[in-house]
């Protein structure tokens, strides 16, 4: 497998970045779904990026270089489906670009036991293995994904991803002040699809009657159940689906 490191393309097995795509070190990062050589929402990523970096004291590689990278590295390794992970860290810019396999198959949940499992993260940054440990065993146990709820109760996120809840008719999404990663998915349907920011406490999920995975990879994966009780997949479901998959926006860097 070819990556990207510095300013050129190089043998993966040669530059100390694992099968899954992770350097060595430490940073921040985006991971970006591709589509046929298109990329889903690369301005947004790098405006979440760029305000990372300064957080980190990491001094990112100008725009040029950021996109030559991509596109030298989407025309050796290309894949209908992807996802591009740029990764930024004092010494190093990696690029990695791998097959992404879509999820269809609604999605079902569990909330976490103790609030300390899930340590709050305001900026992408790895290593990241702390919050892909607890979705490992969250699937362990027969789910694909977890609730994160804070010391207060609040619900936060995922794992790796944000939710949307529909609660009493009205879809909402919980606030940054709970301890929220900033998503870039997140953003999207608060801004295009009129999606209301709201605290839901971990007592309001007994009134979700449906509810949305959203991440730059699942875009908007619909939730099947929450701890073994059945939520809805309905009309109004499908037609925000819908309306959030036409409005997450892809277009090319070449």
């Amino acid at each position: 497998m070819k990556i990207w490191v510095n300013d050129g393309l190089v043998d993966a097995a040669i530059a100390d970045v694992s099968i899954d795509g992770w350097p060595d070190g430490a940073g921040i990062f985006e991971t970006i779904k591709t589509q046929d050589g298109e990329i889903f929402e690369l301005g947004r990523h790098m405006r979440r990026a760029l305000d990372a970096a300064d957080k980190k004291g990491i001094s990112l590689p100008n725009e040029d270089l950021v996109r030559n990278a991509i596109v030298e590295l989407l025309s050796v390794e290309s894949h209908p489906i992807g996802r591009l992970r740029l990764l930024f860290s004092e010494d190093r810019f990696v690029v990695v670009h791998q097959r992404y396999e879509e999820i269809t198959r609604p999605a079902k949940l569990t909330v976490i036991a103790d609030p300390a499992e899930a340590e709050s993260i305001s900026i992408k940054t790895f290593p990241y293995q702390h919050r892909l440990d607890l979705l490992a065993k969250a699937q362990a146990e027969g789910f694909d994904e977890i609730i994160c709820v804070n010391d207060n109760f609040a619900v936060t996120e995922g794992a790796v991803s944000n939710f949307l809840f529909r609660i009493d008719g009205k879809w909402v999404t919980t606030p940054l002040s709970s301890g929220v990663l900033p998503g870039v998915q997140r953003g999207i349907v608060i801004e295009r699809c009129a999606v209301e920011v709201r605290l839901v406490d971990r007592s309001d999920l007994m009134r979700v009657d449906a509810a949305f995975v959203l991440s730059s990879l699942k875009i908007a994966l619909s939730v099947a159940e929450i701890d073994g009780r059945v939520l809805k997949i309905d009309g109004d479901c499908a037609a925000l689906e819908a309306d959030i998959r036409a409005k997450t926006l892809k277009h090319s860097v070449g």
